[in-house]
């Protein structure tokens, strides 16, 4: 019976000894080089502000209270090829984690080899076999696996705040193309009643022109107006059909039509199914801080500054552990056996300045990041103002839509009786008959503003709740 020539405590000892050096190098540690400067946000606070009343929200179109959107949008989040990438780069992100995460248990390989060989002159035959497992380890002397660590997390950060950016703007922009699709099928509506209208006062204009009562200028201008109406509903069609599609592909829908129930039941409704929301007037810096764009600058700033620790240790010292147990006859184990565990270390001591550049761009990137934050806090500052800014102006507007339309309406009423009546000549008739056609199209223009307006506020803020209390 064999024996084996090496005693299993001397193998404990030896990997014992050579991982207990992790313990006592391991000791230092990433710690961030710098903060981020304070924003100025007074802008957001002229006035007693309404702060927001719930985190980044993706439901923030309920305020609109059209429940035929509800299934429409789930539809949107989960067949929208622009959100499937970004979510896949969230998973990406995960992996690149777990990839490094996997530094931080020692790797252990297995070999195996043989060989088999003739002696042409004597004619001997030789075999031989052997085979061994590895042990290997790098110790994290100087943290720079855990700044990676860090940074890979942040990594996932970046990718969900940009999904959740994405998912935001998609959800605005489809929003806005529906509203784009209903106010074109209004305005297609009021076109066609114009070119009937059109036709109706053509005719009577001929039969006035045949009885001598008016001149063949007046029939040569209503038909012009005629022409233009048909001209206005061909544009409107050709719109609506462009608009159909651009909706489609939002949805993900290859055919390039709405071709479910729940997705042409939103074709059926009207702009003023939407309700309009009261939204604060002025809204607080809690809803700046909350926006996807203004974290992700964070994010990134962060992965600089673990970035440029990394360049700043990168020349120092390491220390790499490893063990190994093999044999040199896999067709005798019991014996043959050997044991070995090493320490190894290396510095760099001259690179020609390479490390030093390095670090120095990676100190520049730190630098650019601070600056990209503040560019980011002061834009996004910019675009949440000018969102309530237009709001303002376009529900104002609307009101004086609405008072167009109505003096316009009475005046083209009066301008047709009058002219039926021979009490006025046919170009105060045109001119009511223009004007009132443009005051019903600005109605509907103008109203979907503020409906438009009331999204990019949103949006501006997160899905925040900005509703006025």
């Amino acid at each position: 019976m064999h024996s084996f020539c090496f005693s299993l405590p001397l193998a404990a000892r030896s990997l014992l000894c050579a991982f207990s050096c992790i313990v006592l190098t391991a000791s230092c540690a990433y710690s961030p080089s710098t903060t981020l400067p304070e924003t100025d946000t007074q802008a957001l606070q002229k006035a007693k502000s309404v702060d927001a009343t719930s985190q980044i929200t993706t439901s923030w179109w309920k305020v609109f209270e059209v429940a035929e959107l509800a299934p429409v949008m789930k539809s949107l989040e989960s067949q929208n090829l622009t959100l499937n990438q970004a979510e896949q780069r969230v998973k990406r992100a995960q992996f690149l984690l777990a990839q490094v995460n996997a530094g931080d248990v020692p790797t252990i390989t297995a070999r195996t080899s043989g060989r088999s060989g003739r002696d042409l002159d004597s004619g001997r035959s030789s075999h031989s076999t052997s085979g061994g497992l590895g042990l290997s380890y790098d110790a994290d002397i100087w943290g720079t696996r855990e700044a990676q660590q860090r940074s890979r997390q942040l990594g996932i950060d970046t990718a969900q705040y940009q999904f959740t950016d994405a998912l935001l703007d998609t959800q605005a922009l489809f929003i806005n193309t529906l509203l784009e699709q209903i106010s074109l099928q209004s305005r297609l509506s009021i076109a066609m009643q114009n070119v009937e209208i059109s036709e109706a006062l053509l005719n009577l204009v001929q039969i006035r022109f045949e009885e001598g009562d008016t001149s063949g200028i007046e029939v040569s201008q209503q038909r012009n107006t005629l022409i233009s109406a048909q001209s206005e509903v061909l544009r409107l069609s050709n719109s609506l059909t462009l608009n159909e599609r651009a909706l489609a592909v939002l949805l993900g829908n290859e055919s390039m039509q709405f071709n479910t129930p729940e997705q042409k039941a939103l074709l059926s409704l009207s702009l003023t199914d939407f309700s309009l929301p009261e939204v604060a007037p002025i809204l607080s810096a809690e809803v700046l801080k909350q926006r996807p764009d203004v974290q992700l600058a964070i994010a990134q700033f962060k992965q600089a500054d673990l970035a440029f620790y990394e360049a700043s240790v990168a020349g120092l010292p390491g220390m790499s552990l490893s063990a190994d147990i093999g044999v040199s006859d896999l067709l005798d184990l019991a014996q043959g056996w050997t044991l070995g565990a090493a320490v190894s270390s290396a510095a760099t001591l001259f690179d020609g300045g390479r490390l030093e550049a390095a670090e120095k761009a990676a100190k520049m990137d730190v630098a650019l990041a601070i600056l990209q934050y503040q560019q980011t806090v002061l834009s996004a500052i910019e675009a949440l103002l000018n969102s309530q800014t237009n709001l303002v102006f376009n529900q104002q507007n609307y009101r004086y839509a609405l008072a167009s339309l109505e003096n316009n309406q009475q005046l083209y009423r009066l301008a047709d009786i009058r002219y039926k009546a021979g009490d006025t000549d046919f170009l105060n008739l045109l001119n009511a008959q223009r004007s009132f056609f443009s005051a019903r199209q600005s109605v509907i223009s103008n109203y979907q503003a503020v409906l438009s307006s009331v999204i990019a506020t949103y949006r501006e803020s997160a899905g925040a709740d900005i509703t006025s209390p």
